[in-house]
């Protein structure tokens, strides 16, 4: 249909209108429903990664369901806790060397402050006027008992903040059993909502989408260990104390295209000033992250995803950027696999096949 023909017909714009205001609605309500629907979905991404497992103990093991669904579980939950273990031994003996690093920070700090004062234009009340305006400025002591009130509400803001999101985990932990237990009701709903004649397609379509989901994320799992081993040889070269928590950082923040990166760089760069990095340092840093992003983007993804996940590289950082606006840092974990999903479901559906064109990787399109 051309672009005369759909303006030449009132049904067909209202139609389209109708279908941008749902989607503007439908977007508000998945904000709103945040807290409701996000331990869903990371549930059900993770359920689909460990449904292979729950299905070689049934068959292979005799397991009943329920059991080989526990198992699943426990496995998932072992999974996260040591990562998160291992993150937190890490981050606790650097906060233990918070003193040190603090002491380190502020003469590296005031080395760069009488270097600006002595080589620019810049004055040293106009630098304490920038400091006092940004908080930088040291605490004078009648204004110590405001900061203890302050620092008392953020302590209480922070335990509130921890005890909704260890709820958050264990109810995710629950739809994850949930979705392996009772997985095959869930694919036959999806199939009776369909004709007959239309739920071979759509069988094709989630077995597919199982697969895609799996592959990425296994993947993506195998990139975190090998780029946490590169990230600490270099960080190490390079003279950071504590290059085996910036090397976890960065690994994990890998599963966050392009912006986790940035932030892993960023933090790695505090983190060695904090410890008495000096110039030398900061280049030891940049290029360990320049060399890696290189070679995992051009050698390790290649290997280890392959082509499996076909979606265009635009959208991947389109769907993050949606994601992180929708549903914050879950939602940029779950956008490049909910977003190969909808590439899966664009191509199968002959409708909206054009949408499927645009939104996979086709090579000839860039040659």
């Amino acid at each position: 249909m051309t672009i005369n023909k759909l303006f030449r017909n009132p049904t067909n714009v209202v139609a389209y209108a109708s279908v941008i205001v749902a989607l503007y609605f439908l977007i508000l309500g998945l904000i709103q429903a945040q807290s409701v629907l996000a331990p869903v979905l990371l549930a059900l991404v993770i359920a689909m990664l460990t449904v292979p497992l729950a299905r070689k103990m049934e068959e292979k093991l005799n397991f009943k369901r329920v059991f080989a669904s526990l198992v699943s579980l426990l496995v998932v939950i072992l999974v996260t806790v040591g990562i998160t273990a291992l993150v937190f031994f890490q981050f606790s003996n650097f906060i233990a060397d918070s003193g040190d690093i603090t002491g380190k920070m502020e003469k590296t700090l005031s080395s760069v402050e009488k270097f600006m004062i002595e080589n620019t234009p810049l004055e040293r009340e106009s630098l304490d006027e920038f400091k006092a305006d940004y908080g930088l400025k040291e605490t004078e002591d009648g204004e110590e008992g405001d900061n203890v009130k302050e620092n008392q509400q953020e302590a209480m803001t922070i335990l509130g903040a921890m005890g909704g999101f260890l709820a958050a985990w264990i109810l995710t932990y629950v739809y994850v059993f949930l979705f392996i237990q009772y997985r095959k009701k869930f694919f036959n709903f999806l199939l009776r909502l369909f004709p007959a004649d239309e739920q071979k397609r759509i069988s094709v379509i989630v077995i597919q989408s199982l697969e895609v989901v799996q592959h990425y994320i296994v993947g993506r799992l195998i990139l975190m260990v090998f780029l946490a081993i590169l990230y600490g040889i270099g960080l190490m070269i390079s003279g950071v104390e504590n290059y085996v928590l910036v090397s976890l950082i960065g690994a994990v923040l890998s599963i966050i295209p392009f912006i986790g990166n940035m932030i892993a760089y960023v933090i790695a760069v505090v983190i060695g000033l904090g410890g008495g990095g000096d110039t030398q340092m900061i280049l030891g840093v940049t290029l360990t992250f320049v060399v890696v992003q290189f070679v995992d983007s051009y050698i390790f993804q290649p290997l280890v995803l392959g082509s499996k996940l076909n979606v265009n590289p635009f959208f991947i950082i389109f769907s993050v950027l949606v994601g992180n606006a929708i549903w914050g840092i879950v939602g940029m974990v779950l956008s490049i696999p909910l977003f190969a999903v909808i590439t899966i479901i664009t191509n199968k559906v002959p409708d909206w096949e054009a949408f499927g064109y645009l939104f996979r990787n086709n090579k000839e399109d860039v040659e």
